[in-house]
């Protein structure tokens, strides 16, 4: 299955996604230390080494600072915006970046320290008082006995986000799989059924009766999960309302808001006020850093992850997880 974070009606290239063969990665947390964060700015093109699912001998909590995230794994895409994280138990598959214009950050939590119960992905609540205790841990200087303190309450701190993160199903018939990597690359593409399946050689009736074995939806319902993540990350990254129902293809902003509320249960201005979610990123910019310390905290360079006590060598690209 070939997919690309999206953002406006750029098309990035797609790369396939091997979830038969992850690249096994090992423990990014040294003991005795509990957690470790890195963060990724999205200012980098992304490119073949999106294609890298892995995974971590730690356990792995994904979420956005600023903007949005495209996270992967072998049952579906999740657009994460500030507020959401997502857990990840230890030796999950997945890949995940930040889009264009976003900050992303990974905490990693040692697999003796990861909940006992945390044993599948689930949504996990990321406040913006976690978010500053989590960076500030990142960036500032503190003796060992006060980082571990702080760990520890920054553990005891999280909790299931009681609002869904939308996950977009990706469909394992392989049938349909080049027809789904389209509407992924491009979910704005108003191509209608009929045309979308002819363009893959299929008959209609087959799109039709794949995705509802499949995936358990229409085509329809599917691509308008497709569309409402995308208009997620557009929300995110500081868009308004109207242009992002416009390139969505509503006709007008109330019927976009209607369909937004279906998915999500909540208008998108009450979807993002429950999110708190930020400035959008062209006014906040990256979360700023403090200079290097002898315990080794340092600042990033241009989207790279940062290094500090916990984290072992860097794995990955530049803005790619």
């Amino acid at each position: 299955m070939s997919v690309a974070p999206v953002s406006g009606r750029e098309r990035l290239e797609a790369v396939p996604l091997r979830w038969s063969a992850p690249v096994i990665g090992g423990a990014e947390v040294s003991p005795p230390y509990l957690l470790t964060t890195a963060v990724f700015d999205g200012s980098e093109p992304m490119g073949s080494a999106f294609a890298g699912v892995h995974t971590h001998a730690d356990g792995l909590l994904v979420w956005p600072h600023t903007g949005s995230m495209t996270l992967h794994t072998p049952t579906g895409v999740r657009r994460l915006v500030p507020g959401q994280g997502l857990w990840l138990p230890p030796g999950a598959p997945h890949a995940s970046a930040a889009d264009p214009g976003g900050v992303g950050c990974y905490t990693y939590v040692a697999r003796s320290a990861t909940p006992v119960t945390w044993t599948s992905p689930r949504a996990v609540k990321v406040g913006r008082a976690l978010q500053e205790m989590l960076l500030h841990l990142d960036a500032t200087p503190m003796r060992d006995d006060l980082r571990l303190r702080t760990q520890r309450v920054i553990l005891e701190m999280l909790q299931d986000d009681p609002l869904p993160v939308l996950e977009v199903p990706v469909p394992a018939d392989w049938r349909i799989q080049a027809l789904a990597e389209d509407v992924l690359r491009d979910p704005y593409d108003d191509r209608s059924l009929e045309e979308q399946a002819a363009r893959h050689a299929l008959s209609v009736r087959t799109v039709t009766r794949v995705f509802s074995q499949d995936i358990g939806v229409s085509f329809t319902r599917w691509r308008a999960l497709v569309r409402m993540s995308a208009a997620m990350g557009l929300l995110a990254q500081g868009h308004p309302v109207n242009l992002v129902a416009h390139r969505c293809g509503y006709s007008t902003t109330s019927a976009f808001s209607a369909a937004f509320r279906r998915v999500t249960g909540a208008s998108p201005t009450e979807y993002l006020r429950e999110r708190s979610v930020p400035a959008p990123p062209e006014a906040s910019g990256p979360p700023e850093r403090s200079e290097p310390s002898a315990e080794g905290a340092a600042r990033p360079e241009g989207g790279r992850f940062a290094t500090h006590p916990g984290r072992g060598t860097t794995p990955g690209g530049p803005g790619i997880h």
